[in-house]
């Protein structure tokens, strides 16, 4: 027995011997698929520091200055292969023949730089999870290249390289040896290099693998980039050295002293002892004055060896770092050896601040802490992730300038820059451990991927625990709720004691975190189960790590958060998701369509056009590539005929997925199922499907494929054969998706873990008719005129460049791809504004003010008040409130009360501006307003009519044409419709008056998120899962007028009174609303519309909108309104707009969200004109607020595109005139109850007034 103990004793040395001596390539996936291997030879993680010659250096800290530094950005050779095993084995090797390598910059993702696919995904892999293992029949992978050169001043110099991100996995050689590996794309990865350089010329290189068992700790809702992103430098140090420092401060009872308390490692790389050595510590302020300094003892390092130097001192009433004030010290210190004589300086910045949490509340400096926070990626649309200081800058002004005092850094550490700026700017950060195992959650509770989970706190806790804009840690995202969420904030304590942690799980709370959510609460729920626990039940703050999604145009209801986030003590705010739009910069690839519809098709992703069957072919790759085609009429196919023909190239990947031609998952499509099939379907009443059997030789070869539905049965043809013949029948029953090749738009989104199309494609036909096979085999010219669809692939058209959300990404964001604020930011800065007022007296002009700020009395901004007259000031002054932070006053406003006018509002304005310019804002930059309508009104006497041309009535040819001084009016009594305006002899109508219930689904609208959120009494399949799938399945959208009767006569008043009667009818003809239309035209032209709407039978749980809908002159461009703006709003998201008279265009008012919906309302007007550039043109009021919008595309245009770059200005300007409109609501919550349209009876009288020019 005991020699069979000594045996396997023997055995295990061995193979742990072994597995030490692996070398990199001979098993990779030794390392990319072992949880217990994720870094290899790495130095211990601590601050990044940087070695300065002297103080003085130190403290100017320029690091390029150092005589220690070499950066290794730049370029570097290149190899792009789709495996690691295809990778040259040989790369590494110092005389390896790189020449027809291409070239790339470091930092980069090679995506961005044409490499591979950048694919975007949400919960899913973009494989079919299987932890610990990766893919092996696709991991992109880079091979990097670069040589270097020494100093010979660095002799006797310990060398490191630091690369601070890289995704995923990176193995280092240098000089042909092994260095070091790493996993974790966002943690840095540093390697002691001292043995592997020599004097001058060195070469480094790098085998980076998109996928490791690492990625699924990185499953991200973000773009999947790769490659060396982030900063790669070179650090030579002395023997003796600094190694790390960490500074904490312990303010006193009053927060106004404070201890410091510093802690410094030293490390000798010799071999030999190193004896009195002494730490001496300067302490500057931000005036670069020296505050304090402290000296150590001597000290004793032993050889190859640590030693830690310890100062505590006290610091009397140092200024302290807050958001507000970020006052930062600078501390540099000073290693001396025995002589006295400088060995290493370095240098760092820190902020005094103690966090504390009392009673289930967040105390910053002695203050409860409220944050309007926002997640943030690290995305730019030209360098994916990599995040250069200019931008970096950019997304911190604009933040400060809305009032974003806190980012989350979702779900990752920042780049180590963006905390460098955020302690200067002031902004509070949530650093996120680098954890998301969104598709795998379950591996939080596998013991074995605990020390990944710990590695990836440890190393950001070690990097950033320095900075003060560093509020509280995250132990990750939506990574599970098991054990190893604990472990990561267990491993976090152990190196930063000071501060508390948060988890961005699903679940209401997490067991071990100080901070709780929850996450999208509803506010009945945020209410009852948070804000009224008890301290004794739960003691913990309350911080909504997301609690807000903004797709798109989004952002509703933030008012109705921060009304219980400024009452309920224990909320600390929360943090919208998210900042940054998803959008990348790419090319709008357009392709010919040979049929005479010539429909708009696109290429998508990275495909690209090669030999095909007859001349060219698309080449799709399974990655994300396929072709768009736009939601053409002569697509909408709805009758009981159709064929679908292709020329196919099917390569290996097919087996995933093998989608050729679809529409939607339902209407109909070929596609290939596994290894053995491929299928056809058809949706009529139901879906139906037939298959054929792959011929032995599918792969790699060309094959003519086609389908057919003849209104008896369904078969599917490949090279001649014939499948069986299913029998079907019925018209094909249209769907809201799009045709596309080698993707099927409705499954095929964010969560896509197939290889949807890898196979050139070639002489793609689609036909609302039998075309036999026969014919399909060389098709003539006169064949692709009977297509609705025909594409040879011969030739594409670069038309400039889009923003693309790839696949299906949810198009979140605040601001666009290029930093431009979208129109919610405006609603985020009001809503968290830190000055607020409330009206007691308009009146006697008393007010009550509030200030919450923390750190900032009023005192310290400019106040201004206006007295306005519509839009007129007739008054102003300044205030000069002196109100300390989280105090109120009543303050009385020294306005005096003007005459007043008639038919004229008046409203009191506050204004609260930075008296300073910073480094984010010029002085005079406002900071909060308020604005309250006053109580005064003069209603106005009717105007006299002044002596008109009577109105002239005449019928003609089935129109009544109402006649005027300088307008006519022509409706067609047929038809019950307002048809023409004609003012000035100008034509302004294009299509008239009826009632509009619909408009372009909002992203919110079109994702399944929410949908459970809404009733589901109106679905069908293929028509999604998604808050607007009911109303595509009401048949909303597509609404049958029906005509019930028109009559008119003359009044006594010698006015025209027109009363028009119609019907609309839903698809199933079970849901109806009844209108009644009563016209009154007065002899001036002036047109009251009163308008009843009553809606009968089946409806909707709710409704897009309600209100009418105008077709006007494209040449009525030009745009005023007295009401919300300037920028766009809606119901749920209006506070942030002030009421005024604005100008714009039509043009100008164009949101571009990446997925175009319906954009641009304005709400609450009094009246919006839209006139030529000579002023003619039309007034429109109402009986009482109303809300418009106004664009140059069809409704139906903004509906059916997917891309910005298929929106096509239509030939008139679609007016919407709204008496109500449903809010925009959030991904996560749909729009709440209260902003909702609901189906009942609508009372409204629009007026029409004609502009007849220079009004």
């Amino acid at each position: 027995m005991r020699k069979l103990i000594l045996v396997s004793y023997f055995l295990i040395a061995v193979s742990v011997l072994f597995s030490q001596e692996k070398r990199f390539l001979d098993d990779i996936y030794y390392y990319l698929e072992n949880t217990s291997v994720f870094e290899q030879n790495q130095e211990e993680g601590h601050t990044p520091i940087v070695p300065y010659r002297s103080v003085i250096d130190a403290l100017i800290n320029n690091k390029e200055k150092s005589p220690g530094y070499l950066s290794l950005n730049g370029t570097w050779k290149f190899y792009f292969s789709e495996t690691p095993e295809a990778a040259p084995h040989d790369f590494y090797t110092v005389n390896f023949n790189d020449k027809k390598w291409d070239t790339i910059h470091v930092p980069s993702n090679w995506e961005m730089q044409g490499f591979g696919d950048p694919l975007f995904r949400n919960v899913n892999t973009p494989f079919p999870p299987d932890p610990p293992r990766v893919p092996k029949e696709y991991n992109p992978t880079g091979s990097y290249r670069r040589d270097f050169r020494i100093p010979s001043e660095w002799k006797d110099k310990e060398i490191f390289l630091r690369m601070e991100k890289t995704a995923s996995a990176s193995f280092v050689w240098i000089n042909g040896r092994e260095v070091g590996y790493n996993e974790g794309a966002q943690e840095p990865a540093e390697y002691n290099i001292t043995k592997y350089v020599r004097p001058g010329k060195n070469t480094i290189a790098v085998l980076v693998t998109k996928y490791s068992d690492g990625y699924y700790l990185e499953d991200q809702d973000y773009w999947r980039l790769a490659g060396i992103f982030d900063d790669v430098w070179i650090c030579a140090f002395p023997k003796i050295r600094f190694f790390d420092w960490f500074a904490t401060t312990d303010l006193d009872e009053r927060y106004k002293d404070a201890m410091l308390e510093v802690v410094v490692d030293l490390r000798n790389h010799s071999s030999v002892s190193a004896e009195g050595f002494s730490v001496r510590t300067l302490l500057y302020d931000p005036d670069n004055k020296v505050v304090k300094t402290m000296i150590s003892n001597n000290v004793v390092i032993g050889p190859s060896s640590k030693q830690t130097v310890m100062f505590k001192e006290n610091i009397s009433d140092p200024l302290k770092w807050s958001a507000e004030k970020p006052d930062l010290y600078t501390i540099v210190f000073e290693l001396l050896d025995p002589s006295g004589k400088t060995v290493n300086v370095i240098s760092g910045r820190i902020g005094f601040k103690e966090t504390e949490i009392r009673d289930q509340v967040f105390y910053l400096n002695g203050m409860p802490v409220k944050l309007n926070g926002i997640n943030s990626h690290m995305q730019h649309p030209v360098l994916g992730h990599t995040m250069d200081e200019a931008t970096i800058r950019q997304d911190l002004t604009l933040l400060k300038q809305f009032n974003i005092n806190c980012v989350r850094t979702s779900h990752y550490p920042p780049v180590k820059r963006y905390l460098e700026l955020a302690d200067e700017y002031g902004m509070y950060i949530v650093d996120e451990t680098g954890d998301e195992a969104h598709a795998t959650m379950y591996i939080s509770n596998d013991r074995n991927w605990e020390a990944m989970y710990r590695e990836r706190a440890r190393k950001m806790v070690l990097r950033d625990r320095n900075h003060p804009c560093v509020l509280f840690w995250s132990a990750g995202n939506e990574s599970g709720e098991g054990d190893n969420i604990c472990a990561v904030i267990d491993e976090g304590k152990k190196y930063d004691k000071t501060r508390f942690w948060m988890y961005g799980g699903n679940d209401f709370i997490h067991r071990c975190e100080d901070i709780i959510g929850p996450r999208y609460p509803q506010l009945s729920d945020l209410v009852k189960d948070v804000f009224l626990i008890d301290k004794e039940t739960d003691p913990r703050p309350s911080f909504l790590d997301e609690y807000l999604a903004v797709t798109g145009n989004g952002g509703g209801a933030l008012d109705d958060y921060w009304e219980l986030f400024y009452r309920y003590p224990r909320s600390m705010g929360g943090a919208i998701w998210d900042f940054v739009s998803t959008g990348l910069t790419e090319r709008i690839r357009s392709l010919k369509d040979s049929s005479p519809n010539n429909i708009q098709a696109n290429i998508m992703g990275r495909a690209k056009l090669v030999n095909g069957k007859s001349g060219k072919g698309i080449d799709l790759n399974g990655h994300d590539q396929w072709v768009e085609v736009y939601r053409d009429d002569a697509l909408e196919i709805n009758g009981d005929k159709l064929t679908l023909t292709l020329q196919v190239f099917p390569r290996s990947l097919s087996y995933s997925s093998g989608t050729l031609i679809t529409k939607g998952d339902n209407q109909f499509g070929i596609h290939q199922t596994g290894r053995d099939s491929l299928e056809f379907y058809v949706m009529t009443r139901s879906k139906h499907k037939v298959q054929i059997a792959l011929p032995p030789d599918w792969e790699n070869n060309w094959h003519l494929v086609s389908a057919c539905y003849d209104g008896r049965s369904i078969y599917i043809n490949i090279d001649g054969k014939e499948s069986r013949r299913k029998a079907v029948s019925g018209k094909i029953k249209n769907t809201p998706f799009p045709v596309n090749i080698g993707r099927n738009a409705e499954i095929h989104g964010q969560e896509t873990e197939v290889y949807i199309c890898d196979a050139i494609i070639d002489q793609v036909g689609i036909f609302p008719l039998i075309i036999p096979f026969d014919s399909l085999q060389s098709p003539v010219p006169s064949l692709k005129k009977k297509a609705s669809l025909w594409l040879d692939f011969e030739e594409e058209k670069d038309e400039g460049e889009f923003y693309s959300y790839g696949i299906g990404a949810r198009t979140y964001g605040s601001i666009w791809p290029d930093r431009q604020p979208q129109p919610e930011m405006w609603q985020i800065k009001k809503s968290a504004q830190p000055v607020k007022a409330k009206m007691i007296s308009p009146d006697d002009g008393e007010i009550e003010l509030t200030n919450y700020y923390l750190f900032t009395n009023l005192s310290e901004l400019e106040s201004v008040w206006e007295l306005k007259a519509d839009n007129d000031v007739i008054e102003r002054g300044v205030l000069s409130p002196d109100l300390m932070p989280l105090q109120s006053v009543v303050m009385k406003i020294p306005f005096s009360k003007p005459e007043i006018k008639e038919n004229t509002e008046y409203r009191l304005c506050l204004s609260f501006r930075l008296r300073d310019g910073s480094v984010w804002a010029d002085a005079g930059h406002e900071i909060a307003w308020e604005e309250f309508d006053l109580p005064w009104r003069r209603e106005g006497k009717v105007p006299e009519k002044s002596s008109v041309k009577p109105l002239t009535v005449n019928e003609a040819k089935g129109d009544l044409i109402v006649s005027g001084e300088k307008f006519q009016y022509v409706f067609d009594m047929k038809e019950g419709l307002l048809a023409s305006i004609t003012i000035d002899g100008k034509e302004v109508l294009r299509r008239g008056v009826q009632l509009n219930l619909w408009r372009a689904p909002l992203a919110n609208e079109v994702d399944g998120w929410s949908a459970w959120r809404t009733s589901r009494q109106y679905s069908m399949q293929g028509f999604g899962a998604w808050i607007s799938s009911a109303w595509y399945a009401f048949g909303l959208d597509n609404m049958n007028r029906i005509p019930v009767s028109f009559n008119y006569k003359m009044s006594d008043k010698g006015s025209l009174e027109i009363e028009i009667r119609d019907l609309l009818v839903n698809a199933s003809e079970r849901g109806f609303y009844m209108n009644r239309y009563s016209y009154s035209i007065a002899s001036d032209g002036v047109m009251t519309i009163d308008h009843t709407v009553i809606p009968d039978g089946e409806q909707p749980q709710w409704l897009p909108r309600i209100g009418v809908n105008l077709i006007l002159d494209t040449s009525v461009s030009n745009v005023e309104w007295y009401g919300r703006g300037p920028q766009e709003n809606y119901p749920d998201r209006k506070s942030g707009y002030r009421t005024g008279i604005y100008k714009s265009t039509v043009d100008e008012m164009y949101e571009p969200y990446l997925m175009p919906q319906d954009y641009g309302l304005r709400t609450d007007n009094r009246w919006v004109r839209l006139t030529d550039d000579k002023g003619r043109g039309i007034e429109f009021s109402g009986s009482s607020l109303f809300n418009f919008n106004a664009y140059s595309y069809t409704t139906e245009n903004l509906e059916r595109s997917a891309y910005t770059y298929q929106l096509r200005k239509s030939d008139g300007i679609t007016f919407n005139f709204d008496y109500a409109t449903s809010g925009v609501g959030c991904t996560a919550l749909s729009v709440f109850p209260e902003y909702r349209v609901l189906p009942q009876r609508y009372d409204f009288r629009i007026t029409l007034k004609p502009l007849k020019g220079g009004f």
